[in-house]
């Protein structure tokens, strides 16, 4: 029997007699006697440690309860903070209390075998653990939303913007963030952006869409140079970290590939000449990868996992926080202090990683610590603290280059009918997938030999070990005049001797001036560097951003490279930015298109059977339809070209005239719809109000695709929830730029503690589903203003988030506590949950019923999976 909480304790006093009786006590300054009735809070007599007995422990279990859970499943925390961490989440009536690591690091494996360690506990972040708060928080974005002018626009029959301008300021195209949204159903949204795209792609396609686009939007002329008639190209997709969810991230390219369909119908033509939407990168944008690294070492980047650090004995972060940015794996950071090893931090501000350094250098804000590094190669190579072997073995230092073309010396100049030494089955042809035509244009190399006394011939082959056994010994500091095949003569030097000139500069007075560094710590850091190995170089994204940052990368290499700490434990230059892991699913002759099959797969010959792979059908043509179930039809384009006004680096010279500075490849097309998911691309922008006031007035659509209502919801014209990473219905894949785990999951319902009564099928967008029983398809199912119900998600649907009226932008406390719920509410959950989803399979069915997932999924927030 339940007791009454209004009812006297055993101690004589209630809840609310309690309360008023100290509350009148303070107040009032009440009699003693009152306090005679407050006399059970005394300790018991005779009980010396009350920790170890008491007469009454019940109070404990209130505190035990804290922590109880009814079930609990794991997830990946994708991309949260970029490292896919496995974590835990522990749930109580159908919603999810708290969230820890799951402390399996350790039991990672491949099917060949290979374990990981329990090094790589723990896991996690702060960011993680609290992923809940933003699955219930009140800036959840639940249903799909219009923006009210753009509706209006669409229901009176999308008419061209371009055509009458006044009407983006009928439509509120130039007021964006300023209108409000209206609610509707999941078939509604869907049938609006389909129509959406349609009209698109009519309004700027053939010679009338070209004279829109020129003429009166004042595009430039050169962004048609890849438009191609097509006005499905002016469509603009886009995933941030797309490695960190390849079917859900990846998927928004697939569909840009897929509205070929789109453009054949539009434009009539064959399947051969439809065109593809636009598809964005984001590495020029962010500016977070290292855009130095491909000229070193010819790939977007290279480094070691986090693990490799309990290796190193020297760690130099050049403006990078693996305290704060790195915070699942600073515990690798932090155990180099345990191991022994020395930090040094080299940054403008004390922060985090600087008060756990040995010793911080101090430079000044920009590229200075560029000429930081070149000094520091400089004092190396005077006082000879190099590593000459790993120099003539394994780097370009002992070529030779003409000094009159400053080009590397070709091994077919120097000797007459030289042919190329590489072989058919060398690893450069069946490793590094190098062809022929590509070798032709390369050529062999050219060194100057210590045992012949004259320049050698040498292949890309030709590294380490198998330089000593071509029988070749270079010399790396070498200068002088060489004799060609036809006869003349040339002036030649190493590359290693012409670093030596080129770091003249760079003494150390010169280098403090530059960079206002203390002199006595960087003499400091150049006897560490010369006598410490390994040395790790770790690079921040801020510097990433500057427009030298290829030569600050390269100079950081060529440190690396003067002492040897390169392709060794607890060595190398590392940055961890970027989606330089998608490698993982790249293709290869040997095992198929990667990734690329699941993007670019035939929109007009998709592949039906289950167990078919993305290979030549047998005995297909080549060249005819559907012989090959490739179809790459969408061309890329960055982002950045949006970011800087929707247009290419064009500039009206005095003395030239009119100069493209951006490549004929990288020419960008106007942008008229922007669709977007994982990336709050108003908050990342850098000249947000060029964007909001000039740029995408002229956009047509801008479909967010996002967990939470962010500041490029408040900027769009269509908003999608989607599901979070813990709430994934289907099986993800991922990878991570700080770890080498490729991992997979499903996730869980958060609300939900019974399955799911009605299955989703898979389908292909935008094909309408039946209407569920007892609505129509385009009926909304939004409350009256002035009722307010219990949604699936299994609490009251704010009055903000209701039809007409804006969605929260600042006060979070405008909306209820979703996590304080009446039982009556809980109670109905799993009726009210079961309305939000549409009844496409049979209400009990079996695998072979639907062509998703096998198992029940649970309802989540958004009702989408």
């Amino acid at each position: 029997m339940e007791t009454d909480p209004h009812e006297e304790s055993s101690s004589g006093v209630s809840r609310r007699s309690f309360l008023k009786l100290t509350g009148g006590a303070v107040l009032v300054g009440s009699a003693a006697g009152r306090f005679e009735r407050l006399s059970f809070l005394s300790a018991a007599q005779g009980v010396d440690n009350p920790l170890l007995e008491y007469p009454n422990r019940d109070w404990e279990q209130v505190y035990r309860d804290l922590y109880a859970y009814d079930d609990s499943f794991t997830f990946i925390c994708a991309p949260n903070d970029t490292h896919m961490c496995r974590l835990r989440a522990f749930r109580r009536n159908g919603v999810v209390t708290r969230i820890e690591q799951n402390y399996d690091g350790g039991n990672y494996g491949d099917p060949q075998g290979n374990r990981s360690t329990v090094a790589w506990n723990p896991r996690g972040c702060p960011k993680g653990y609290t992923l809940h708060r933003r699955v219930y928080g009140p800036y959840r974005a639940k249903y799909p939303m219009l923006r009210k002018g753009w509706k209006e626009w669409a229901d009176d029959g999308f008419p061209s913007l371009s055509d009458d301008p006044d009407l983006r300021t009928q439509y509120r195209f130039d007021a964006r963030g300023d209108d409000e949204f209206v609610r509707v159903t999941w078939e509604e949204s869907e049938d609006y952006v389909a129509r959406g795209l349609v009209a698109i792609a009519e309004t700027y396609s053939g010679e009338e869409g070209k004279k829109r686009l020129l003429d009166k939007d004042g595009y430039e002329p050169e962004m048609l140079e890849h438009w191609e008639e097509s006005g499905v190209r002016t469509m603009k997709f886009g995933s941030s970290l797309p490695v960190h969810g390849v079917a859900g991230k990846f998927g928004l390219f697939r569909f840009a590939n897929t509205l070929s369909l789109l453009d054949a119908h539009v434009r009539g033509v064959d399947e051969d000449e439809a065109k593809g939407a636009s598809d964005w990168s984001e590495y020029t944008w962010r500016g977070d990868q290292a855009p130095g690294f491909p000229f070193v070492h010819g790939l977007q980047t290279t480094e070691v996992d986090m693990n490799d650090m309990r290796h190193s004995r020297l760690v130099v972060m050049v403006g990078k926080n693996l305290v704060e940015n790195k915070m699942p794996d600073s515990h690798w950071f932090h155990e180099i202090m345990e191991r022994g090893g020395k930090i040094v931090s080299i940054i403008p501000e004390y922060g985090a990683p600087s008060s756990k350094s040995d010793y911080w250098i101090p430079v000044r804000a920009g590229l200075s610590d560029t000429a930081l590094m070149l000094g520091i190669a400089k004092a190396l190579i005077d006082r000879d603290a190099i590593d000459r072997p790993f120099l003539q073995r394994f780097t370009d230092m002992p070529l030779l280059v003409r000094l009159d073309t400053l080009q590397r010396v070709r091994a077919d100049e120097v000797f007459e009918g030289y042919t190329n030494g590489l072989e058919p089955d060398s690893p450069s042809f069946t490793v590094h997938g190098l062809t022929e035509e590509q070798y032709e244009q390369i050529g062999d190399r050219v060194v100057y030999d210590s045992r012949s006394d004259g320049p050698k011939a040498i292949t890309r082959d030709d590294v380490g070990a198998k330089l000593a056994d071509a029988g070749v010994a270079p010399i790396l500091d070498w200068r002088g005049e060489i004799t060609l095949a036809d006869g003349s003569t040339v002036e030649a030097a190493t590359a290693f001797s012409m670093y030596k000139e080129h770091l003249a500069d760079y003494d150390l007075d010169t280098v403090v001036e530059i960079t206002d560094a203390p002199k006595d710590l960087v003499e400091r850091l150049i006897d560490d560097i010369a006598t410490i190995k390994p040395v790790a170089f770790h690079v921040g994204e801020g510097i990433n951003h500057y427009f030298h940052a290829t030569l600050h990368n390269r100079a950081t290499y060529l440190v690396a490279m003067l002492v040897g700490s390169i392709g060794v434990p607890g060595g190398g230059v590392s940055t961890w930015a970027g989606n330089y892991k998608g490698g993982i699913f790249h293709g290869a002759p040997w095992h198929g298109p990667g990734v690329g099959g699941y993007v670019n797969e035939d929109p007009f010959h998709p592949l039906m059977d289950p167990a078919a792979g993305y290979r030549p059908a047998p005995g297909a043509k080549e060249g005819e339809p559907g012989a090959s179930p490739i179809r790459h039809t969408i061309h890329g384009e960055d982002t950045s070209y949006w970011g800087y006004g929707d247009k290419p680096l064009i500039v009206d010279t005095p003395e030239e005239g009119r100069k493209v500075f951006t490549g004929s490849t990288h020419l960008p097309r106007p942008t008229k719809l922007i669709w977007y998911n994982n990336a709050n691309l108003i908050n990342q922008a850098k000249w947000v109000y060029e964007l909001v006031k000039n740029v995408n007035p002229k956009v047509d659509m801008i479909v967010d695709q996002q967990i939470e209502w962010t500041g490029s919801a408040e900027f769009a014209d269509v908003i999608v929830p989607v599901n979070s990473w813990m709430e994934m219905q289907t099986t993800e894949l991922a990878g991570s730029c700080s770890n080498p785990f490729l991992q997979l999951w499903k996730g869980e319902s958060t609300h939900s503690t019974t399955r799911a009564t009605t299955w989703r099928c898979s389908r292909a967008w935008p094909v309408r589903s039946p209407p569920r029983r007892g609505t129509s398809a385009s009926r909304t199912t939004t409350p009256s203003p002035t009722s307010r119900r219990s949604t699936s998600t299994g609490y009251s649907t704010p009055r903000s988030r209701q039809r007409g009226t804006r969605a929260p932008t600042s006060s979070m406390g405008s909306t209820a506590n979703p996590v304080a719920r009446s039982s009556s509410t809980a109670a109905t959950r799993g009726s009210r949950s079961s309305s939000r989803f549409r009844t496409t399979c049979p209400s009990t069915p079996t695998p072979d019923a639907c062509t998703g997932t096998s198992t029940s999924p649970r309802p989540s927030i958004s009702g989408r999976t």
